[in-house]
Order: C-alpha cells, then sequence, then structure tokens
C-alpha cells in the first residue's frame, strides 16, 4: 500500500467519488457494480473523470476510504432513542 499523501481534491471530483462509493457501497452487488463501473473506463476511457476507480490512480485510497465509510454507515445500529420515535 502506498502511504502518500493524497493529492488534493477539487469539490467536484469529490462530490463525484463521494457519489460513486455511496452508490456501490448501497448496491447489493457493489462488486458487481464496481466491476461494470471499470468495465466502462476502460472503455470510454474517460480516466479524467473517473479514473479513481483504477486501483493504481492517485486518488483510488480517497474513493476506498469513503466507499468503506458509506457501509459502516449502512451498517451501523440506529441509537435506540430514533428508533422509538
Amino acid at each position: 500500500m502506498d502511504h502518500r499523501a493524497a493529492p488534493s481534491l477539487s469539490a467536484e471530483e469529490k462530490r463525484r467519488i463521494e457519489r460513486v462509493a455511496r452508490c456501490v457501497a448501497r448496491d447489493r452487488d457493489g462488486d458487481l457494480t464496481e466491476k461494470l463501473l471499470l468495465r466502462l473506463l476502460s472503455i470510454t476511457r474517460n480516466g479524467r473523470r473517473w479514473g479513481f476507480l483504477a486501483p493504481d490512480h492517485p486518488l483510488h485510497p480517497y474513493y476506498l476510504q469513503q466507499k468503506v465509510s458509506e457501509r459502516c454507515r449502512i451498517l451501523r445500529p440506529r441509537p435506540a432513542a430514533a428508533a422509538d420515535r
């Protein structure tokens, strides 16, 4: 694993990565969704917009972090007070 500092993100890049990570994390078959997105990336060659999906892209660790964070948020039990409402 590469531990270099992540490149700075523009607000647009951050929103795009977070949206895709949220979509993949919430999908029942997120791994398949991710594979399809990677396939589309290879077909369209739009690495500037979607390159973060590729494991060798400098923004990929941020994408993975967001995906795991969203999965944890989904799995985290709701507080009892909120469930009683």
